[in-house]
C-alpha cells in the first residue's frame, strides 16, 4: 500500500523513498513519511477507499511473525500521525465494516484497531443522505432525465392516491411528496424506500452502492424486455425481478449468492414466482391476466413482496395493504385485478395458490412453505378418480366379514347368486343405486328401494348373458347403499388423505418441509384415516332386507364402538333378533311346521330345510346348522317325525318295543331292526339330499321298507313237540330242525287247478302258465315329483307276474305349480329325458289376460331340443294367466323297471327328488317284458 501511495504522489522518486519498505513490506515509520510528503511543493490528499476489504486480503500474506494486515495498520497509524502534524496532508479512507461482519475474527479486530486509531483525530463524513439517493441514483444510471414528464407523470400519481377509495401510506398522501416522486424520478419511491430501509438491513448490503448495482440491472433488464401493451411510468420494486437470471451479475445472482445468504427465500422464488419451466405460481396467475391484455398481476405482485420479505427482522418484513396499493398502483391498473389476483395467489384457486406466500396482517414470503395451502393445492390437483378409487378401496376395508358374505358392486343378476348357503350383503356402487333425498320422499316408493336393488332382489342369472330368472332364495339378499348427500364429503376426505400420502412420499417436496411440518403431516395423515373410515361407514347407512312383505328400508349407524364396527357388524347388530345362530335352541313344533315344513309334502330333506331360510322371506338368517339339528332332532323326539339317514341306511323313530307300523310287512318287531334307532341326538343328524325328514313312520317305510332289515334271527327250539334242538327263527311261521322240517303242501292254481309251491303262484293264486302277461296303468295326482314315481314304480311292480319284470312304454309329466317355464326348463335337462331325447315330445300353452281386455297367448309343440331354446316365462303384466306344460316319452322298446332303477321312472325320481317341484305323471306299460331284455 505505501509504495503505492509514494508512487502516486511523487513517482519514481517518491517510491525511491519507500521502495525497501515496499520491497521487505514492512510498514515506514512517521519519519521516513515526513520525507516523502517533503518531496513535493504543495498539500497532499491521500485517498483510501474500502479499507477493510484491503486488511481481509493483507491477513493472509505473512511478513516475519506477523501479517501484512498487522504492518498496514503500523503504516495507517503513522499515516494518520504524520498527517495530523502538518497543514498540506490531508488523509481520507472509506470503511464499511459491517460489511466484513461475519470474516474472520482477526481482520474483525484488525477493523476495530483501525477505528480505534481513527478516532484520534478525524472527522466522520457521509458522503449522501436517505434524501439525496434518489439523485445519485438518477445520475450514475441516465444521462438525461425529463423534467416535464417527471412533474406530469408525479402529479398524476398523487392525484391517484389522494383521491382514490383505497388506503394509501399517509406520507403519499401529503402535498410534499409530489416534490418526493418528482425528485426521485423514473425511480418510484417505494422502490428506494425498500433498499435503503429494508434490505439495507441485511447485512453486508451497502445502501447506495447495493441500490445501485440492483436498480442498474433492474433498467437494463427492463429496456430489454419492454411490455407492448401498457405504459410504464416508474422503474418499479417488481422491475427487481428474478426473472433476470443471467449467470453473473444479474437480479437471480445476488438474490441467491448474497442476500438469500440471510433470508432463504430461494425455494420460495422456484416455486411461487419464477422458474426457467415457466410453472411458478405466478407466472400462471399470469396468464389469466395477459390472455386478457392485463399486465403480469402475478409476478408483480409475488416480486414486490419478495423484496419486502427480504428484510432482516421479524417486525420489518412484509408490507399492508396500504403500502401494496402505493407499491403497485397504476392508473390503467384496477386495483380489484390486484385483489382478486392476491387472493388466487394466497389460496383461493388451488392450481395458482403460493406455497409461501402468508397473507396475514402484513403479505410477505416466508421460508418454510404454507403447510395448508401446499396440501390444499395438493387435495386440488388429485383426479377424482383417484379419490374415487381410494374411497372404494377404503370401504372394502371397512365392509369386513362376519355373519354376511359381502358381494362388492353387483351390476347385474349375475353379479349377486342365488344360493342359500350364507346371507349375501350387497355393497351397491355409489353411481348404481345412491339413495337421493327424493328417493327417501318419494310416496310411491314407501320403503325407498332404489331400482338397482329392487331388480337384483328380484331376478338371478347363472352366468353373464345367461337366462335371467325370477330369484329363489331372496330371504338370503340383503343390499346396503350408499347416502347420496355423503358420498362427496367421504370422496373429498379420501382425496384429502391421498394427497397428504403423496405430500410424504414426495422426496422432492418434503425436501422443502421443516421437520416439525412433516411430523404435522403425519398427525394430519393419522387423523384423516380415520375419519375416511367414519365417513365412509357413514355412508353405507341405507340397509334393505326381505321382510314378509317383501324389501324393507332401515338406517343403520356404524360409527359407533369407536370407530371399530364394520359395516357387516352393523348390519348384525340391527338385525340381531333375526339370527339363528350356532348356541341357539332348537325352533318348537310350531315353527318347524308353519316356517319350514312344505305342507303337500310327506318327507324332507335336511338340505331342503336349509333352504327354506333363504326362500321364505322374514324368516330368520341361518348362521349355523346346529340349531336346525337340534331341532330336527327335537322333531323326531316329541312330534312323530322320523329321520333316513341314506349314507347309513339307518331310520331315526320315536318308538316302542311294542309298536308296531301297519306297513311294516315283518313278523318281527320293527324297533328291533339292526337299521333302526328309537332316540336320536342332533349329532346324528346331517345337511344335505341324503339325509330326509318324513312326517311318520309309515310315510319312511313307504320309501324305505326294503332298505331297512329285519330284527336278526334268534336261536329257538324246533318247533315239533319234545324236540328241543335248536333252530334259526323264521319270519314265515314255525321253525322246524332238518329232522322235523315240514314238506311244504301244494296249492291248487285258482285258473287251472294244479298244485304248485305256494312261491310258485302269483298274488292271485294263479301259476305261470296262467298268468299270462297284461299291461298297467296309472295316473298321479298333484304330488312331489319324488313321491310321484315313486307311486308310478311301485304300481307297475306290484301288477307284474311272478318273477317277471315290468316294463314303462309311455310315460306323461305336466309340469303343475308356480314358475312351471322355469321347472319345465330344469326338467327339460335331465339326463332322463335327454338321454332319449329321440322318444321326448314337449307341448306347452302360455295364456294372460289383463283386466282391461288385453291378453297375450304362446304356444309350443315339438323336440325336446327346440323346447330347450324357447325363452323363459315373461314377467307377468295381467290379472291372470296360464300355463300348461307336458313332457310325454314314448319308448320303441318297454323298458324294464327292475332293482337296477335304470328304467326312466328310476331315473326322473332320482333327478327330481330332492326338488321342490310338483308334477302330476301319467304312465303305461306291460306287467312282464320278456326275460332277455332284462339281461
Amino acid at each position: 500500500m505505501w509504495g503505492e501511495i509514494a508512487y502516486q504522489l511523487y513517482g519514481a522518486e517518491g517510491y525511491e523513498e519507500l521502495k525497501e519498505y515496499d520491497q521487505n513490506r514492512t510498514a515506514p515509520g512517521q519519519n521516513k513519511l515526513k520525507d516523502l510528503f517533503d518531496i513535493g511543493d504543495g498539500p497532499a490528499l491521500v485517498l483510501i477507499d474500502e479499507i477493510a476489504a484491503y486488511l481481509e486480503s493483507a491477513s493472509a500474506v505473512e511478513v516475519g511473525g506477523a501479517t501484512l494486515a498487522s504492518q498496514t495498520l503500523s503504516f495507517v497509524l503513522s499515516l494518520l500521525e504524520t498527517a495530523s502534524e502538518s497543514d498540506d496532508v490531508t488523509i481520507v479512507y472509506s470503511i464499511a465494516d459491517t460489511a466484513f461482519e461475519e470474516e474472520a475474527e482477526d481482520v474483525r479486530k484488525l477493523i476495530d484497531e483501525l477505528n480505534q486509531i481513527g478516532r484520534r483525530q478525524h472527522k466522520t463524513v457521509t458522503p449522501t443522505d436517505e434524501s439525496e439517493v434518489g439523485k445519485v441514483l438518477q445520475h450514475r444510471l441516465f444521462e438525461d432525465i425529463d423534467d416535464e414528464a417527471a412533474a406530469e407523470v408525479s402529479q398524476s400519481y398523487f392525484q391517484l392516491y389522494s383521491n382514490s377509495e383505497r388506503q394509501f401510506p399517509q406520507e403519499a398522501t401529503d402535498a410534499s411528496y409530489v416534490d418526493r416522486l418528482e425528485r426521485e424520478y423514473p425511480f418510484h419511491p417505494t422502490v428506494i424506500d425498500t433498499l435503503t430501509e429494508k434490505i439495507d438491513t441485511i447485512p453486508k448490503f451497502q445502501r447506495t452502492r447495493g441500490a445501485l448495482k440492483l436498480l442498474a440491472r433492474a433498467v437494463y433488464y427492463r429496456w430489454n424486455n419492454r411490455p407492448d401493451h401498457y405504459e410504464r411510468h416508474w422503474v418499479r420494486l417488481y422491475d427487481l425481478t428474478p426473472a433476470d437470471d443471467a449467470p453473473s451479475g444479474s437480479i437471480s445472482s445476488t438474490l441467491h449468492e448474497s442476500l438469500f445468504e440471510f433470508v432463504d427465500l430461494s425455494s420460495a422464488v422456484s416455486a411461487d414466482i419464477y422458474n426457467d419451466d415457466g410453472t411458478a405460481h405466478a407466472q400462471l396467475e399470469d396468464r389469466k391476466w395477459t390472455e386478457k391484455g392485463i399486465p403480469e398481476l402475478g409476478s408483480h405482485l409475488t416480486t414486490a413482496v419478495l423484496w419486502h420479505s427480504l428484510a432482516y427482522g421479524e417486525q420489518a418484513t412484509g408490507l399492508t395493504r396500504a403500502e401494496m396499493n402505493e407499491t403497485l398502483g397504476h392508473p390503467d391498473v384496477r386495483f380489484d385485478n390486484y385483489d382478486s389476483a392476491l387472493d388466487a395467489l394466497a389460496g383461493s384457486d388451488m392450481s395458482v395458490a403460493c406455497y409461501y406466500l402468508y397473507d396475514e396482517e402484513r403479505v410477505r414470503f416466508k421460508s418454510d412453505p404454507n403447510l395448508i395451502r401446499i396440501i390444499d393445492q395438493r387435495v386440488d390437483n388429485t383426479p377424482d378418480a383417484q379419490a374415487r378409487s381410494r374411497f372404494e378401496a377404503r370401504l372394502e376395508s371397512e365392509t369386513g366379514t362376519g355373519a354376511f358374505e359381502p358381494v362388492p358392486y353387483p351390476e347385474s343378476p349375475a353379479d349377486l347368486p342365488d344360493k342359500a348357503s350364507t346371507p349375501q350383503l350387497a355393497v351397491m356402487h355409489m353411481d348404481t343405486a345412491p339413495v337421493t333425498k327424493q328417493l327417501l320422499e318419494d310416496e310411491s316408493n314407501p320403503e325407498s328401494v332404489p331400482e338397482k336393488v329392487q331388480s337384483l332382489y328380484q331376478k338371478s342369472a347363472s352366468k353373464q348373458g345367461g337366462d335371467v330368472q325370477s330369484r329363489v332364495y331372496k330371504n338370503y339378499v340383503l343390499f346396503l347403499a350408499p347416502d347420496d348427500e355423503r358420498v362427496r364429503s367421504a370422496i373429498d376426505e379420501a382425496r384429502h388423505l391421498e394427497a397428504i400420502e403423496a405430500l410424504l412420499d414426495g422426496s422432492q417436496q418434503t425436501a422443502d418441509l421443516s421437520g416439525d411440518q412433516i411430523e404435522d403431516l403425519k398427525q394430519r395423515r393419522k387423523e384423516k384415516y380415520g375419519l375416511l373410515g367414519e365417513l365412509v361407514r357413514g355412508v353405507y347407512r341405507h340397509l334393505y332386507y326381505v321382510d314378509r312383505d317383501g324389501l324393507t328400508h332401515i338406517t343403520i349407524n356404524a360409527t359407533e364402538a369407536n370407530g371399530g364396527t364394520s359395516l357387516v357388524n352393523a348390519v348384525e347388530e340391527t338385525l340381531d333378533d333375526r339370527l339363528i345362530r350356532a348356541d341357539a335352541d332348537a325352533k318348537g313344533v310350531a315353527f318347524f311346521k308353519q316356517k319350514l315344513w312344505q305342507r303337500t309334502q310327506d318327507s324332507m330333506t335336511t338340505q331342503q330345510l336349509v333352504e327354506q331360510f333363504g326362500k321364505k322371506p322374514g324368516l330368520p338368517y341361518l348362521l349355523s346348522t346346529k340349531p336346525l339339528r337340534k331341532t330336527v332332532a327335537k322333531m323326531v323326539d316329541e312330534s312323530g317325525y322320523t329321520y333316513w339317514d341314506a349314507e347309513t341306511q339307518i331310520a331315526y323313530w320315536d318308538g316302542d318295543a311294542d309298536d308296531h307300523p301297519e306297513n311294516w310287512r315283518k313278523r318281527t318287531p320293527f324297533a328291533d331292526s339292526p337299521d333302526v334307532r328309537t332316540s336320536i341326538q342332533d349329532t346324528d343328524v346331517k345337511i344335505g339330499n341324503d339325509y330326509v325328514i318324513y312326517t311318520g313312520i309309515e310315510a319312511l317305510l313307504d320309501v324305505h321298507h326294503d332298505s331297512i332289515r329285519p330284527p336278526e334271527a334268534s336261536e329257538v327250539e324246533c318247533a315239533e313237540d319234545g324236540c328241543t334242538t335248536k333252530v334259526e327263527a323264521s319270519d314265515d311261521g314255525p321253525a322246524y330242525c332238518e329232522k322235523h322240517k315240514k314238506t311244504p303242501e301244494k296249492t291248487r292254481c285258482q285258473s287251472c287247478g294244479e298244485k304248485y309251491d305256494e312261491s310258485e303262484l302269483n298274488a292271485q293264486g294263479i301259476c305261470p302258465d296262467c298268468a299270462q302277461p297284461s299291461g298297467w296303468d296309472t295316473a298321479t295326482s298333484q304330488m312331489a315329483a319324488s313321491r310321484a314315481f315313486n307311486e308310478v314304480r311301485t304300481h307297475a311292480l306290484s301288477k307284474a307276474a311272478s318273477g317277471g319284470s315290468p316294463g314303462v312304454s309311455q310315460v306323461t309329466v305336466e309340469v303343475v305349480g308356480e314358475d312351471r317355464l322355469s321347472k319345465g326348463s330344469f326338467i327339460a335337462q335331465r339326463d332322463a329325458f335327454t338321454d332319449r331325447s329321440d322318444a321326448v315330445s314337449v307341448r306347452m300353452s302360455y295364456d294372460v289376460k289383463t283386466s282391461t281386455g288385453s291378453s297375450y297367448s304362446a304356444s309350443y309343440q315339438g323336440s325336446l331340443d327346440d323346447f330347450s331354446r324357447v325363452t323363459n316365462q315373461p314377467d307377468p303384466f295381467g290379472e291372470s294367466f296360464n300355463v300348461t306344460l307336458k313332457f310325454r316319452v314314448d319308448l320303441d322298446e318297454p323298458e324294464p323297471i327292475t332293482d337296477a332303477e335304470d328304467d326312466v321312472l328310476a331315473e326322473l325320481q332320482a333327478g327330481l327328488g330332492q326338488t321342490n317341484i310338483d308334477v302330476k305323471v301319467q304312465a303305461r306299460g306291460p306287467t312282464e317284458v320278456p326275460s332277455e331284455a332284462t339281461q
